[in-house]
């Protein structure tokens, strides 16, 4: 496949006004790809050259990327800067500077996707003296042969902004298409589609049944998804096999499973008025893992299934001696805790634990215990459609003795007193609150159920609990913040049906200097003058940046703003009153953060709330 198609397919993307159209264009695309290379566009539009968990990185700074579009071009590195400041894009730098190029390859050649590819992978794979050279070499030898418009994604992947605004769920959304008019034609799919029909119309049927088996299909997709983390893969065997291949894939050793997350209730009464009788854990602010043992290979993965095993070498150890299977995929939650107070440390401690270098000088500064909540498989035999009471019955069966790992604290409760003395105990041990469990329900991946529920110490009062947000922007530094470069942060909750962000709050305060630095080094990497895709905001700050980091965020309460976008109705969205930054929650990705209709129960509790105890603040 020639690398143009994918350019002008990006191109129509980049300019398209709705995620329905950038489905659309992405589906024609996808629809004629050859199917040995749909993975390969799949992980470039994800910004990547395999997934998360495999740990290969195409991240490249600004100026390996300015030098060798100065080495293709004839024009020298300062014109590439000059340009780039001026536009504030690397990739649009590229297209004018491939545009007016002084000097023309020998031996140019029409760019093939395979040939982008592998450069890109040779890049990532290049290591020591001479490395630098080798990659700007590599990279100049694509821009030799790239269009204008090819080399604008030529620089922008490595640079990891390729600014196109799709994610995940339009991926699937696009391949949902493709396959509906051929599924379409199986009598058994049909028959399923039927059962969710609510249209009587004959006219109005046909379309509903196709609206229906596009939701269907893009459901089954994400299942597969859910726990084989591996968009690339996914789209392979959707490519070879169609929807009979990936309703087949299953757990595999060694490969993430997208972690089930949980809704929030403000108050014991309501969670037991919501689930009756069910389970309570005690809930740790560490590093939620997810951890795959097959015989003596031991496997890591952050929530965001990133492999970051060799990070943790007393949990490797622990887990070849204390889980007892030859086979398990199991989760629980690590944290740092002081042998001498026998205490936990905060997490803001625990986070130093996340490090490529000095690991064991951390893990002995730092020792984590690991407390293992969920179990999804063992010896190969599936257990997440069990219920979790047989989950956990099983997760006490498979743990042998030691130190280090240990079963989270749980207790059954089945009135709302028990439940709030559970949750006091919790807090006054300091730690964030309590995670309660329906009994009966399976592990559902990747996503936001009320199987899972949780209650903080911040939910007993109008609005003390924290929020994750995603930072959409950044104000420049002014006054004593000038030397920073970065004064204040735009913010947005997540829309997991719309999958965009929607502005919640503006953020000046809660950020020491060393944060600020720390921040401007992060967003200025990703920053643009264009409003990213995903992105609703009717504030426009200095600098609008990809959707990529959280923060945690504190506030006095939410409040009605004609300013904000979050759940936006009538004219007005919901903003953060007073909102401080707390910490960078590097642990999480944009989509894990806060959304919008968590956004607006809160808003809903804390009136009530308001309203029960109107001398309260």
């Amino acid at each position: 496949m020639l690398f143009s198609e994918m350019a002008e397919c990006f191109d129509k993307i980049e300019g398209a006004s709705s995620r329905l159209v950038m489905a659309d264009y992405l589906a024609e695309l996808l629809k004629k790809t050859p199917k040995e290379e749909a993975k390969k566009i799949v992980y470039l539009l994800q910004g990547k050259i395999a997934p998360n968990f495999e740990g290969k990185e195409i991240g490249f700074g600004e100026k390996l990327v300015a030098e060798a579009i100065a080495k293709a071009t004839g024009f020298t590195r300062k014109e590439v800067d000059a340009l780039f400041n001026k536009i504030g894009d690397m990739g649009m730098a590229a297209e004018k500077m491939v545009e007016k190029r002084q000097q023309s390859a020998l031996a140019k050649q029409n760019l093939t996707l395979e040939k982008v590819f592998s450069n890109l992978k040779k890049m990532s794979q290049t290591e020591g003296t001479g490395s630098q050279e080798l990659k700007k070499k590599l990279l100049a030898e694509l821009f030799n042969s790239s269009s204008p418009r090819e080399a604008r994604y030529i620089a922008r992947i490595p640079l990891g902004s390729i600014r196109l605004g799709v994610g995940d769920p339009t991926i699937m959304d696009a391949f949902a298409i493709i396959f509906t008019e051929e599924e379409l034609k199986r009598k058994k799919f049909v028959m399923e589609v039927e059962k969710r029909l609510k249209e009587k119309n004959p006219e109005k049927r046909k379309e509903e049944i196709r609206q229906k088996a596009k939701v269907l299909l893009r459901e089954k997709i994400e299942a597969a998804y859910n726990v084989y983390s591996d968009l690339g893969e996914i789209a392979e065997i959707l490519k070879k096999e169609g929807i009979k291949g990936i309703e087949k894939v299953k757990i595999r050793p060694g490969t993430p499973i997208r972690p089930t997350a949980a809704e929030r209730l403000p108050s014991a009464e309501e969670i037991i008025k919501k689930l009756g009788k069910c389970a309570v854990e005690a809930k740790y602010d560490g590093f939620r893992l997810q951890i795959s043992k097959d015989g003596n290979e031991v496997k890591i993965f952050s929530r965001q299934s990133e492999d970051i095993t060799e990070m943790f070498p007393e949990i490797i150890e622990a887990v070849r001696k204390q889980l007892k299977p030859k086979s398990c995929f199991v989760e629980g939650e690590a944290l740092a805790f002081n042998e001498e107070t026998q205490e936990y440390y905060p997490f803001q401690v625990t986070i130093q634990r996340k490090r490529k270098y000095e690991v064991e000088k951390k893990a002995k500064e730092y020792p984590l215990n690991l407390f293992l909540f969920d179990v999804m498989c063992v010896n190969e035999k599936n257990f997440m459609n069990e219920p979790f009471h047989k989950r956990r019955e099983e997760l006490g069966k498979i743990l042998g003795e030691g130190n280090v790992i240990k079963l989270s604290e749980m207790k059954i409760v089945g009135n709302a007193k028990d439940l709030e003395d559970f949750f006091e105990e919790k807090i006054s041990q300091g730690l964030e609150g309590i995670i309660a469990k329906d009994l009966n329900a399976p592990y559902i991946a990747g996503a936001r159920k009320f199987a899972w529920i949780k209650l903080k110490r911040s939910y007993k009062g109008l609005l003390q609990d924290t929020v994750d947000l995603t930072i959409i922007g950044y104000d420049a530094g002014r006054g004593k913040r000038t030397e920073f470069g970065l004064g204040a942060l735009l913010v947005a909750a997540y829309n997991r049906e719309k999958d965009l962000f929607e502005s919640a709050a503006k953020i000046g305060t809660g950020m020491s200097e060393e944060m600020l630095k720390q921040l401007e080094e992060m967003l200025s990497k990703i920053s643009s003058k264009k409003k990213p895709a995903r992105v609703v905001s009717e504030i426009e700050p200095d600098h609008w940046v990809e959707p990529e980091y959280v923060i945690e965020v504190r506030a006095d309460e939410i409040t009605r703003s004609p300013m904000h976008s979050c759940c936006k109705k009538g004219g007005k969205g919901f903003a953060l009153r007073f909102p401080r930054m707390i910490s960078i929650r590097p642990d999480k990705k944009a989509e894990d953060a806060t959304t919008d209709k968590e956004i607006g129960k809160m808003f809903s509790n804390q009136k009530r709330v308001s309203l029960e105890s109107p001398g309260q603040k």
